[in-house]
């Protein structure tokens, strides 16, 4: 980290530590999960590195937005139809709800050819262990 966005991390913890708003603990919350990902995006992506947002077993795949759907009816969002090249040829695409929230909160939505990674989630109860380590 730079000394300015270490000065800013040690401020913004003292004031996440001591807000009694909430709405003001929620911003500099906010603000601190920013500072943290410049700092890692730095580093680059590393994929032989366990994500430490997961608490279950998971497993990220590379995938690409082929199609934005217009809504069928008025009511509906648009959706998405996004490719698992990984996946069985039968089974690679997937449709979605074709919004997203961004790092602020606001609504975002995902553009034709967008690369996206697809992350499953399973509980641990639902797993079984593999000889031979890694899959």
């Amino acid at each position: 980290m730079t000394e300015e966005e270490r000065i800013t991390m040690n401020a913004l913890c003292i004031r996440i530590q001591e807000e009694k708003d909430y709405d003001k603990f929620a911003a500099s919350l906010q603000e601190l999960k920013q500072l943290i990902a410049r700092k890692e995006g730095r580093f680059g992506r590393r994929t032989d590195v366990p994500d430490s947002r997961h608490s279950r077993p998971w497993r990220t795949v590379p995938a690409v937005v082929q199609k934005v759907l217009p809504p069928v009816y008025p009511e509906q969002l648009e959706k998405v139809e996004i490719r698992i090249s990984t996946a069985d040829e039968l089974y690679r695409e997937i449709r979605l709800e074709n919004r997203l929230s961004d790092v602020d909160g606001r609504p975002v939505a995902m553009q034709t050819v967008a690369s996206v990674d697809v992350t499953i989630e399973v509980n641990s109860n639902d797993t079984k262990a593999l000889n031979g380590g890694s899959s």
